[in-house]
């Protein structure tokens, strides 16, 4: 009985506004409500703003697309960046730009950074090597991790199973716009 509320919950979800939280069992955060016009609204403007929404803290960078976060609840995982890869350093392979692509991203998410991880309805949950596949952004100034390496020319648009994922045609322009600019892999490799 409770895995079929579980499946009911996870359908509404997706229906309603897509699987953003890192688990199932997580409600994703309400959607933000306007105040209203006139004294109130003055007052609400002086209240405190809320405490920062994290769903998991880097432990690591392993690479420009890979990183090893602990969730809230304390499990460990590495976490695949949805929509990009980077040019390899690990296992003895240094390709033109992972270097630069893995540095980029240690200034990105440095250690103890607070991240936001976000699935993709369209894609699967987990790689052939286990690691969750996630949409990575920080959580102090909301930045798309995928993003910036794209726009730094430091990754290709890429998804595991070449199927279709949420933010391909926005992650598309910037590569677009790197390779124009000729910038980090488009200028070196």
């Amino acid at each position: 009985m409770r895995r079929l509320l579980i499946g009911a919950a996870l359908v509404v979800a997706v229906l309603v506004g897509g699987l953003t939280a890192v688990e199932a069992r997580e409600v994703p955060p309400p959607a933000p409500v306007a105040a209203p016009a006139g004294p109130v609204a003055t007052r609400a403007a002086a209240l405190p703003a809320p405490a920062v929404r994290y769903d998991a803290t880097v432990l690591r960078v392993e690479d420009g697309d890979t990183i090893i976060v602990r969730l809230r609840d304390g499990r460990r995982w590495h976490v695949r960046v949805l929509g990009i890869d980077t040019h390899e350093v690990l296992f003895g392979r240094h390709e033109c730009g992972g270097l630069a692509g893995s540095r980029a991203m240690h200034r990105l998410l440095p250690r103890g950074s607070r991240v936001r991880l976000a699935a993709d309805p369209a894609q699967v949950r987990v790689d052939r090597y286990h690691r969750l596949l996630r949409y990575v952004q920080r959580a102090d100034d909301g930045l798309d991790v995928g993003r910036a390496q794209l726009a730094a020319g430091l990754a290709e648009v890429y998804v595991y199973g070449d199927g279709p994922y949420a933010r391909r045609a926005s992650y598309t322009a910037v590569e677009r716009d790197a390779q124009r600019r000729r910038v980090g892999i488009w200028r070196w490799c």
